[in-house]
């Protein structure tokens, strides 16, 4: 809005008629400037801490919600090998050689156990130790491939705290090491090598203990994953264990000090004590301090693992109880520094003080900077609506959006008693591409993927993408059971075809997994698990297929 300013003057006819107009002029414009220079100091005042508060309210919600997404991914790697080894300590080879000692059954898991280590590529052991600690399959990772470890490197771990930790767990469940560093003969490997083993005991078909299953875990993907940059974030992202030692932090040489002699007193908590202990005291939250705006959660491993255990049983099965607190922990923390906030201050006067002073000279320019001020925050504040709803790389619906579609097209179909299909599926060969092609190109094919699976669906169908190279899509009011698997195998056809990229020609697959309310779960969280666990059945058929769930509890999909 511009003020428009009305002049009312007589006309001078002569010069000192004119002069005699001075003195007045000068009374009224110090009226004038003392009026305008009170009202510039009072809403520069009100400009200033208004500007600031909100930039910290805005601030303390993009820093939460980028927390929230490394707290995802956290829960999501912990998930997913807590899924393989109990897919392992079931497996078929290993119950049928504990019941018969046959050894052709001990060859089919060593290729089962490389065939998992290969497609997940983030694990750097994974082995079978019977019930006295002696590994009878060992696979691992030499030199960037993976092998089977010869008789003559299998080794009795009986005494390691990992294997005396696991043996003694029940059936079904789960043992999570601390996070520390691979080391070989009581030496640290260089460089650096953040590890965790997961294991669980295994049973033969008369339910007798027989030994182990575990693998270890290269962690450092899962740091990389927390190191991420979230959009708009301004804050630096650390992870510290349960005596406040760095297992991420802003100096690399500071990390891991509990692994080196030399680094015992590289800690978090001795650089910043005050906000550890009112970390350590409230668990998840937000403070200020001198040394900055911390947010900061608490994540117990084991608690994780416990819901894992609880999501993937039915409620007539809980998950062993097991309420004991863990005394092993990690610290998620997002920090924005002092220095941070008193830039963003400092620059808040600078433009301030520019535009009070254009104000002065012509109110009108002043006017229109604050409208333009208060035009980019509503823009910024969309901006911030828009990115928490939908995915910035492809612009289709997030996980929150989709899931709150999912819950209202559950209630509709409830209501008037039609069918609801949900599609998980996972790209094949993505990670190629990206190795091949780079980044850039991977982005730019999850882009044309968006695009070819809404294609591919109606317009009152809803086509998401959860994360990673997985998308969903829901079908609403379909006829039956049949057209859903069709919609699937026409979605597998589409993305086999060839895609043509700025940086070459890409060909991808995509393993699906279908569930149909209500024949496959009448809540959304049943239909989701069945979806998903037939889409990995796809993958375990070999990928660039599509698989139906079946009615029967979501564990035996």
């Amino acid at each position: 809005m511009f003020f428009k300013r009305e002049n009312h003057t007589g006309l001078i006819r002569t010069p000192e008629e004119e002069h005699k107009l001075i003195p007045g002029a000068l009374r009224i414009f110090s009226i004038l400037f003392v009026g305008i220079a009170l009202l510039l100091l009072a809403g520069g005042y009100l400009f200033y801490s208004s500007e600031e508060s909100e930039y910290i309210s805005e601030l303390k919600a993009v820093e939460d919600n980028s927390l929230a997404l490394k707290k995802a991914a956290i829960n999501r790697a912990l998930d997913r090998a807590a899924a393989d080894v109990l897919f392992l300590a079931s497996q078929n080879e290993l119950i049928l050689h504990l019941d018969t000692g046959d050894l052709n059954a001990a060859r089919d898991m060593e290729r089962e156990y490389l065939h998992l280590a290969n497609s997940r590529q983030v694990y750097d052991q994974i082995r079978y130790l019977d019930a006295s600690g002696r590994e009878l399959v060992r696979i691992e990772n030499r030199d960037g491939r993976f092998e089977v470890a010869p008789q003559n490197r299998l080794r009795n771990e009986g005494q390691r705290y990992y294997f005396q930790d696991c043996i003694r767990l029940n059936k079904g469940e789960l043992f999570l090491s601390p996070l520390d560093l691979k080391a070989e003969n009581g030496k640290i490997e260089e460089p650096v090598k953040p590890m965790l083993r997961f294991g669980t005991p295994v049973f033969d078909s008369v339910g007798r203990k027989r030994g182990i299953v575990l693998v270890n875990y290269k962690a450092q993907d899962l740091l990389d994953r927390i190191r991420e940059q979230t959009a708009a974030t301004k804050g630096t992202i650390l992870l510290l264990d349960s005596e406040g030692y760095w297992l991420i932090g802003p100096d690399k040489s500071k990390e891991w000090g509990f692994m080196f002699p030399n680094k015992a007193d590289e800690t978090f908590a001795r650089a910043f004590p005050d906000e550890w202990k009112q970390m350590l005291a409230d668990g998840k939250g937000q403070f200020c301090s001198d040394n900055g705006l911390f947010t900061f959660a608490i994540e117990e491993p084991a608690a994780i693992l416990k819901q894992f255990l609880n999501m993937i049983r039915a409620s007539t099965v809980p998950a062993p109880d097991n309420d004991r607190p863990s005394p092993y922990f990690w610290v998620l923390v997002s920090r924005v520094s002092s220095d941070n906030l008193e830039s963003h201050a400092g620059a808040t006067l600078t433009r301030l003080f520019v535009g009070g002073g254009i104000l002065f000279v012509l109110i009108s320019i002043g006017a229109w900077y604050l409208a333009m001020a208060v035009s980019r925050r509503q823009e910024y504040e969309k901006q911030l609506v828009s990115a928490a709803m939908y995915d910035t790389l492809t612009e289709l619906p997030n996980r929150k959006l989709f899931f709150d579609r999912l819950d209202a097209a559950l209630s509709l179909s409830q209501r008037y008693e039609y069918r609801l299909v949900l599609l998980f599926i996972d790209l094949d060969g993505f990670k190629e591409v990206n190795d091949t092609f780079g980044h850039e190109a991977g982005d730019e094919l999850l882009k044309r993927v968006g695009t070819i699976l809404k294609n591919s669906v109606r317009r009152s169908d809803t086509v998401a993408r959860l994360g990673g190279d997985e998308f969903v899509v829901m079908l609403n009011k379909v006829s039956n059971v049949g057209d859903a698997v069709l919609v699937g195998e026409k979605l597998v056809s589409a993305l086999r075809a060839p895609i043509t990229l700025k940086a070459g020609r890409a060909v991808i697959g995509a393993s699906i997994g279908v569930s149909v309310f209500p024949e496959h779960g009448d809540t959304a969280e049943i239909l989701v698990q069945k979806a998903d666990q037939a889409m990995y059945v796809s993958k375990r058929k070999g990928k660039n297929t599509c698989t139906i769930a079946d009615s029967s509890r979501c564990a035996d999909v």
